[in-house]
């Protein structure tokens, strides 16, 4: 099952994560507890000699051993009416006599599966009402904890050629939508669709070993995928797809409180090149990607993880049947699957464990597309059943070892890798082929699959051909005039969207435009597990020392405006709680910026003594406890000048900023002036260093740290400029700030590991 993401990245503008310990009312600077790391200007910051340097010793890192997370202990017995909120917005909870302070894994994962109302209660008649408390309580912790920057939220403008008919587009509904139902009038029958976001060539699984998938990417996989058992319609919403669903799908809460949902799909489905889809290629990735054979592949092998009997099946690795596996969490590793069940050829059921079975958005559950069976089970990996139980399971074969460069490894992890590929001969399931990729050009040319028959939210495909091309502010509206492109999706900017409706003035018979409030926002986003931008304090004081407002205001020409979280004004959660909930604006203010810093203990200089703002270029901050992680003591600037030292064996990390700004992007050279050299940096201690970088190597290399796109092993990046798009109306960031490290580096998008989330802090 491939995961609902609702954060696409969209190329535009650029991103950080905290730290502590002790169990304490007092705010921190990395989340909300450790006093040990706060200072002020007239603290003990001066010694009665020069501080003797030494060198950095990797024995002195300290590194989260305990994972495990507030929500795991004390989620199911945690209801809304529990929990109280501080004069800042900030949540809490006492459980059995412990005063619990909610951070963002667990307020995430709650919004949408603790709504259950209350018995009796006078504030909560409703699920929605639960759902949208929760909901407010994490917009003001992520509003306090800021692991990004939202810059502008502005309207889209989506400009295109008048020979397109029907092009009907909406925040949640795009051009690569929207082109599905519409209509060319010339007889080249063809469209051209421009966009400013690199394609990488992830077409077949966009969030295929990443987090978040880019939107180009994801844009070209919704073209080519069909048959999904839900799908959403214009306003963002789900609803069973009955072209595909053969009854409404049966959804059934047992008696152990888990909930299955079984599906049957109709008969006459097929594959572009006309091979029959059943229920096993709905099933498949759900399957692969759950087991150690799928992380091999890239996978984040987690995708069942709410389904009952997960742990055991993930344990399986094709020889340990019945065999009790683990460390810590003993389980009995079971070559089936007890929660994925196939009834016959074109029935499957799954069953969601009691932890997961109230889920808000039910519907969600029942996420599935068909995929062919090669791509995520190899050449000669089938799926199994028991035949007592129907429950699923993977053959020998796709479990078989070879050995490659003296390592053994999974034969078929190797195959999914390259079956991934838009080339592989693996066929398509949706309106559209993909025909050709110039990944010099980042140019995709996807072809009409005449086997697919439509759906009743998309219609029926017409156009033959539709080629996908990247594009660059500075020359995207001669691109246009001289029909080298047919849509530009997304138009934001003062200056842009004013060149686009004088296109459409001039020539009001030839080019046309449609517009709509952005759901979504231009950000600054932060890697927040390292280096500076892993102190809440420096989040901050960078939110206070960019204006957002002249920001905004500057680069959408008036067509925009600033959010102070993430989410979209015009969702129903916001209109709910848009009276009450207590968001900090971060008026710009230099001074502001300071206080934040020395309160969060950046009260130093290179020499250990007290910052003196006369004299002192950049601040520093003396490192304790969960601070000292591994890659905390390796932080240094991209270009040298500072890195962390060792004073008197105490060691202090400098006020630096790698910053990596997309280019060519007019929201990074808005930035450079509007942040990087801005006097406010140099005013409040803080040295920020730029690297010009194009969108795949930046966001996928650096932020993510993905060795195919370009990363050496060395963490260098703290921030960069792209954008966050809602892309449904389901609002969902369940596991996407969670601690496990199984699935850290594929669901955690911003890199935040709230210290408010280890349960350690509350046992010590």
């Amino acid at each position: 099952m491939k995961k609902f993401r609702l954060l696409a990245l969209v190329l535009a503008l650029l991103m950080v994560v905290p730290f502590v310990a002790s169990c304490t009312d007092k705010k921190d600077d990395n989340t909300t507890t450790a006093a040990d790391s706060k200072g002020t200007e007239t603290g003990d910051t001066t010694s009665a000699g020069d501080k003797v340097k030494g060198d950095i010793d990797p024995a002195d890192a300290v590194d989260h051993k305990d994972f495990t997370s507030v929500y795991e202990k004390i989620g199911s017995k945690v209801t809304i009416d529990m929990v109280t909120e501080d004069e800042e917005g900030l949540a809490w909870v006492t459980v059995e006599g412990v005063k619990y302070e909610l951070g963002m894994d667990f307020l995430s994962m709650a919004m949408v599966y603790r709504t259950d109302v209350p018995a009796n209660s006078e504030k909560y008649k409703t699920a929605d009402d639960v759902y949208n408390e929760w909901w407010k309580l994490y917009i003001q912790r992520w509003n306090y904890l800021v692991p990004e920057i939202p810059l502008y939220s502005n309207q889209y403008f989506d400009l295109y050629n008048a020979k397109i008919e029907g092009l009907v587009t909406t925040p949640y509904w795009g051009p690569a939508d929207a082109i599905v139902a519409a209509k060319v009038t010339t007889a080249d029958n063809s469209v051209i669709l421009g966009s400013s976001t690199d394609l990488s060539g992830s077409f077949r699984n966009s969030s295929w070993g990443k987090s978040n998938p880019g939107s180009s990417d994801l844009d070209i996989q919704n073209l080519t995928t069909g048959y999904s058992i839900i799908m959403a319609s214009k306003d963002g919403n789900y609803s069973w797809n009955e072209g595909v669903v053969d009854g409404t799908p049966a959804s059934k809460v047992n008696e152990d409180g888990t909930l299955t949902f079984t599906i049957k799909i109709k008969k006459d489905l097929k594959f572009s090149d006309n091979s029959a889809i059943n229920a096993k290629n709905y099933i498949a990735a759900l399957l692969s990607n759950s087991t150690p054979v799928g992380a091999a592949a890239g996978g984040s092998g987690t995708a069942g993880q709410t389904v009952v009997g997960f742990a055991e099946f993930s344990a399986y690795d094709g020889t340990n049947d019945g065999k009790e596996v683990g460390d810590k969490n003993k389980v009995t590793a079971t070559k089936f699957f007890k929660g994925v069940q196939l009834l016959d050829d074109y029935t499957f059921a799954v069953t969601y464990t009691s932890d997961y079975a109230g889920y808000y958005y039910s519907i969600v559950n029942a996420g599935f597309s068909p995929d062919p069976l090669p791509l995520y089970l190899g050449s000669e990996g089938a799926i199994v059943v028991d035949e007592a139980t129907k429950a699923c399971g993977l053959n020998d074969a796709f479990y078989a070892k070879v050995t490659e460069n003296g390592a053994e490894t999974y034969k078929v992890a190797g195959e999914i890798v390259a079956n991934m590929k838009w080339n592989s001969a693996l066929p398509y399931s949706g309106p559209y082929v993909v025909s050709n990729y110039d990944d010099n050009t980042h140019t995709a040319t996807l072809k009409l699959n005449p086997v697919y028959p439509g759906d009743s939210f998309r219609g029926k495909a017409s156009i033959a051909t539709i080629t996908y091309v990247k594009l660059v502010d500075e020359t995207q509206m001669d691109m246009f005039k001289q029909g080298q492109v047919d849509v530009i999706a997304g138009i934001t900017g003062g200056d842009a969207t004013k060149a686009a409706l004088k296109i459409v003035n001039d020539n009001p018979d030839k080019y046309k435009e449609t517009h709509y409030d952005r759901a979504g926002y231009g950000k600054l986003g932060f890697r927040c597990d390292f280096g500076s931008t892993s102190f809440a304090s420096v989040r901050r004081a960078i939110m206070l020392t960019i204006n957002r407002n002249e920001f905004a205001q500057t680069f959408t020409g008036g067509y925009g405006s600033v959010v102070h979280g993430p989410y979209y004004e015009g969702s129903a959660a916001y209109k709910a709680v848009k009276d009450t909930i207590k968001l900090n604006v971060y008026t710009y203010s230099v001074q502001s910026a300071i206080d934040e810093l020395v309160d969060g203990g950046w009260i130093y200089n290179e020499k250990g003594e007290k910052f003196d703002a006369a004299k002192d270029t950049v601040r520093y901050k003396k490192l304790s406890g969960y601070e000292l992680s591994s890659d905390n003591l390796k932080f240094k600037s991209t270009d040298g000048k500072y890195s962390v030292i060792k004073l008197d064996g105490e060691y202090y990390m400098p006020l630096v900023v790698n910053w990596y700004g997309t280019q060519p992007n007019a929201v990074t050279d808005q930035l450079v002036t509007a942040w990087q050299t801005a006097k406010a940096a140099k005013d409040i201690g803080m040295y920020i260093t730029y690297t010009s970088t194009e969108f795949n190597p930046g966001i996928y290399g650096e932020l993510y740290r993905m060795e195919e796109n370009g990363y050496d092993g060395t963490p260098k990046l703290n921030a960069i400029n792209f954008a966050t798009g809602f892309t449904s109306a389901v609002y969902d960031y369940a596991f996407n700030w969670t601690l496990n490290q199984n699935m850290y580096n594929d669901y955690n998008s911003a890199h935040l590991m709230d210290e408010a989330d280890f349960y350690e802090k509350y046992t010590k």
